[in-house]
């Protein structure tokens, strides 16, 4: 039996050479759903929605960021 390689699962920061900002590289693999108990997949579905929703406020802090006029790395206070 071949066995399926582990779906990498993380974040990464890439630092750029030039310009104000970095880069970020986030992996989240989505899961085949259709062989798993119901009630697992609704688990899963609520965390994948979750990660997101945490991604999302990420984003959303970022814009905020920009519309404020403060500058990349730098904390407000």
């Amino acid at each position: 039996m071949a066995s399926e390689k582990e779906p990498s699962v993380g974040v990464k920061v890439e630092e750029q050479p030039e310009g104000p900002f970095n880069l970020l590289h986030v992996t989240l693999p989505l899961p085949r759903l259709f062989h798993l108990p119901e009630e697992t997949r609704q688990h899963l579905r609520a965390a994948r929605r979750e990660r997101m929703l945490a991604m999302r406020s990420l984003i959303d802090a970022a814009i905020k960021r920009l519309d404020e006029g403060e500058k990349p790395g730098h904390k407000a206070g």
